[in-house]
């Protein structure tokens, strides 16, 4: 008996589920396109831009907008059986809330492993390729171009290999320069830290190899200048966002930036809320299931109200705790997970209040 309530209750969700997925998405690349219209048009891009452009931006565009979109649908679906006494027959039958609440609430912790797998794979490698399609399509020609974590820099004479930037103090780590004439490499230049003053790049602590005639010469500089055909802001046009990396290539990222003594607390808050925002999913569940349950909340219009104030609300936290993390207000840890913990609390006393 309670086997098939839980597959009738599952089979509305998942056709509404569905049905809302679809929906967000067309209204979110709607409002996209008017909003960036000008710039297309300027840019004359073709209908294979316009295609690839949001064909690639889809999993970003799904891995942000889901939670709230499971949110609103089981809301929806627990509101129209609330709305047609199917919820009331049910416990009439001798079946809890708790009982209707369990199949639910282990949905939600598949859908957020589900969330958190697709975020980790298939979302970084989309967004990636969208951002480089938009800088094909609308003629952005960046000086750097990326490989992985690295920034890599070429022009006929030399080629420039960064392996971290910090945009705040204008300081290159990991810096190698390549002199290179005829195809060959005449010098080699690394160095620790590379530094601009406003006009030239300063290498500090630096070691030079000059290759001539088959002979190496070797020469050590505690700083040495080097006028290069670029500024910071060129390299942090390019830098990878954390939606382009996973958990784990955040982790990797995060470790070489602190070899080269680099700053990494808004880093480490958004690695911690790669798995913390997959969790949400489940805590909008327990949440859902209690409001949608409610006599009063049986119309779709309070549903509606309820599912986009309590989405901003939850956000709003969010986005305070995130600024504070990132600025080493509280603990990184403290800041992707402590409005999870306070929502998930709200959700667990509104199931048992109900129940």
């Amino acid at each position: 008996m309670t086997a098939i309530l839980d597959r009738y209750i599952l089979k509305k969700f998942a056709a509404t589920l569905l049905v809302a997925l679809v929906a967000m998405i067309l209204v979110y690349v709607v409002i996209d396109l008017f909003d960036n219209l000008n710039r297309f048009l300027d840019a004359d891009m073709p209908l294979m831009g316009f295609i690839l452009y949001y064909t690639l931006k889809i999993p970003e565009i799904i891995s942000q907008i889901f939670p709230v979109v499971v949110f609103m649908s089981l809301l929806f679906t627990l509101g129209n059986l609330t709305k047609y006494k199917e919820i009331v027959a049910m416990n009439s039958s001798g079946v809890s809330l708790l009982r209707i609440s369990l199949p639910l609430v282990i949905t939600g912790f598949i859908l957020s492993a589900a969330h958190f797998y697709f975020s980790e794979t298939l979302v970084p490698y989309a967004a990636r390729k969208h951002y480089e399609v938009r800088d094909y399509y609308m003629g952005r020609r960046a000086k750097f171009r990326r490989r992985r974590n690295e920034f890599v820099y070429q022009e006929k004479s030399s080629v420039v290999y960064i392996g971290t930037f910090d945009g705040i103090k204008n300081v290159a780590n990991g810096v190698s320069v390549q002199g290179i004439s005829e195809g060959v490499i005449g010098f080699r230049i690394d160095a620790e830290k590379m530094e601009y003053d406003g006009r030239r790049w300063l290498m500090r602590d630096a070691v030079k190899r000059t290759f001539k005639d088959g002979a190496m010469e070797y020469n050590r500089y505690d700083s040495l200048a080097v006028f290069l055909d670029f500024e910071p802001s060129d390299i942090l046009e390019i830098e990878l966002k954390p939606v382009e990396m996973g958990y784990f290539e955040l982790g990797d990222y995060i470790a070489k930036r602190k070899s080269f003594g680099t700053e990494t607390l808004k880093w480490e808050v958004e690695r911690l809320s790669k798995i913390s925002y997959s969790a949400i999913t489940l805590v909008l569940i327990l949440i859902a299931i209690p409001l949608g349950t409610g006599k009063a909340r049986s119309a779709s219009s309070v549903n509606f109200g309820i599912s986009v104030a309590v989405a901003f609300i939850y956000y709003v936290f969010i986005i305070m705790f995130k600024n504070w993390g990132a600025v080493g207000q509280i603990p990184p840890l403290l800041s992707a997970w402590f409005p999870n913990i306070i929502f998930g609390l709200f959700g667990i006393y509104l199931i048992r209040r109900a129940k």
